[in-house]
């Protein structure tokens, strides 16, 4: 199922023989609320929390690591783990952050009521040096 049509928030391991769960739906959780555009809002936030986590521990991990690799007077290696750990991380906040504002479903909906309005002669489209637009 698509994340859209699913609100389970947990584990889960699916294939053609079936799957398994292991977690809570968001209605367990008690939020209890079945508005759609609440859910969507809420999926959000929690790729946001997501985000913010993994961040912290790329932090306290790569912190860590580089420390150890300091102390043992080593070859350097955790700057390499630390660039392809950051480079999974910046694709992380794109999907989470950049790409909902540049093809989200906002987007998509405001796109759709703009050529609706177009079509429908709401729109005036002019250059900003003409003017104020014609009265109707």
């Amino acid at each position: 199922m698509s994340e859209e049509q699913d609100d389970f928030d947990g584990i889960d391991i699916g294939g053609s023989w079936g799957g398994v769960r292991i977690g809570r739906g968001w209605s367990a959780g008690g939020s209890g609320n079945s508005d759609p555009e609440y859910r969507s809002i809420r999926r959000r936030v929690h790729r946001r929390l997501e985000f913010y986590r993994h961040l912290a521990f790329f932090v306290f991990v790569t912190g860590g690591l580089t420390l150890l690799d300091w102390a043992t007077g080593g070859g350097w290696w955790a700057p390499w783990l630390a660039a392809v750990w950051g480079a999974f991380l910046a694709l992380q906040f794109f999907t989470t952050f950049i790409s909902p504002n540049l093809w989200g479903r906002d987007v998509e909906e405001r796109m759709v009521r703009r050529e609706i309005e177009r079509r429908r002669g709401r729109v005036h489209v002019s250059n900003p040096d003409d003017g104020p637009p014609p009265p109707e």
